[in-house]
């Protein structure tokens, strides 16, 4: 098995060995009339809580376990997968228990922890809802201040779930399994909120020059106060700035400038709030604090034959590629550039004159407002067929899937197709 695919199948594993406890050691027959039901219920609810432990451990953000994900970004993706399953598991738990009755402080507690991650899913979810999410549309350090709720209504279900008289008890190989897992979230939890925000390493950096290169992107440098960051090319990094509140909540961006660069470049566009306020009010000599850096987006990994793909703003990690080989690349390299109009094609000198001094370097421009959207077509018509390539794509998510789904269709495998997503929420 590809080390990247480890973590996923891990997690699988998890949830699979914890189906088949509950069936080889089951629970103890008390002849009572929803026996089945609850027994089943149970195995839904308990598989809905090493899955959300299984969040919180992926929620810390570490480094170490990038390479078992494919990168963090995927890490993420892994979380909203996993967000989804709870949800399903914890709603067909509640319909098919029965949860009415005198009151009881273990079902009363398992509603509060229904109810707390059915509203903290509708808040993540709101915004990609038709004529809902405009109505509700939460801000970035919003979002993330109800996230951090999810951890609270995990504790309090698994409270639920040892306050009330259910099968588990009468299983003890199952239970251990399943409390171990459970009580290691809450630990990881506690140390996501308490500790790790005293002891995450975090540089701190001074904001050298800020250059506005057109109305909507900006090109930041920093220079290390102490330590450098230590990074690959095409790597991401969070950064927050120290002294306007405002900029203090970390946001991931691209490294654009090369691993062996004495100071750091960041290639923004402003198009969302924190970007736009960035922006806007970003000025020299203010400290940042930066922490990374992060992703597996490496051309280092694929074969010789290369097509790069880049949309807009997307050539950030392009341009860090570029930056390391400096005219000296050992990859056939074609990169596709797509922007409206020429004058969106920042770094165009430098990309021209990446090409000039690399002769396994070619560059091609397309303008969609004057050509239309960028396709496979188009891209086989400028660097021939697509047999022995390999594809890395960074631009708007929806240019990135509608082109993977052409390169795919024309016999590429997904293994040969390479792309980040950088949708955190």
């Amino acid at each position: 098995m590809r080390k990247k695919k480890i973590g996923n199948a891990a997690i699988v594993a998890l949830i699979v060995i914890n189906v088949a406890l509950w069936l080889v050691f089951p629970p103890i027959d008390d002849l009572r009339k929803n026996f089945q039901i609850q027994y089943m219920g149970e195995v839904f609810s308990t598989s809905a809580l090493l899955l959300m432990a299984c969040n919180v451990l992926l929620s810390l953000r570490s480094r170490f376990l990038e390479p078992f994900f494919d990168g963090l970004d995927q890490m993420y993706q892994t979380h909203k997968k996993n967000a989804v399953m709870v949800i399903i598991l914890v709603l067909t738990h509640f319909f098919i228990m029965s949860l009415g009755g005198a009151f009881n402080l273990g079902i009363s507690l398992g509603k509060i922890a229904l109810i707390g991650l059915l509203v903290s899913a509708f808040l993540a979810l709101a915004p990609r809802i038709p004529f809902i999410g405009a109505g509700i549309n939460l801000k970035y350090h919003q979002w993330k201040f109800v996230h951090k709720f999810i951890g609270i209504f995990f504790i309090v279900a698994l409270l639920h779930m040892q306050r009330i008289q259910n099968l588990l008890q009468t299983t003890p190989v199952v239970q251990i399994y399943v409390l171990s897992i459970a009580y290691s979230g809450v630990v990881l939890y506690g140390y996501k909120e308490l500790i790790q925000p005293l002891v995450k390493k975090k540089l701190p950096y001074n904001v050298q020059s800020v250059n506005r290169l057109n109305g909507t992107v900006i090109e930041i440098t920093l220079k290390p106060i102490r330590e450098a960051l230590s990074h690959l090319a095409g790597q991401f990094m969070f950064i927050d700035f120290r002294g306007e509140k405002s900029l203090s909540e970390p946001h991931p961006f691209t490294i654009s400038s090369a691993p062996n660069s004495d100071n750091l470049k960041l290639t923004i566009k402003a198009s969302g709030d924190f970007t736009q306020r960035l922006y806007d009010s970003l000025e020299p000599d203010q400290e940042a604090r930066i922490e990374g850096g992060y992703g597996m987006f490496n051309y280092r990994h694929a074969g010789e034959q290369q097509v790069w793909i880049a949309g807009g703003i997307g050539i950030t990690p392009f341009l860090s590629w570029i930056r390391e080989f400096d005219g000296a690349s050992d990859r056939n390299v074609d990169l596709f550039l797509s922007v409206r109009v020429p004058e969106e094609a920042l770094f165009l000198d430098e990309l021209e004159q990446a090409q000039s001094v690399n002769p396994k370097f070619h560059l091609h421009l397309h303008f969609s407002n004057r050509d239309g959207r960028l396709t496979l077509e188009k891209i086989v018509q400028s660097s021939g067929g697509v047999s022995g390539k390999e594809f890395f794509l960074c631009g708007p998510l929806p240019m990135t899937l509608s082109l993977k789904s052409q390169l795919m269709a024309a016999g590429v495998p997904a293994a040969g197709i390479h792309y980040e997503e950088f949708s955190f929420r």
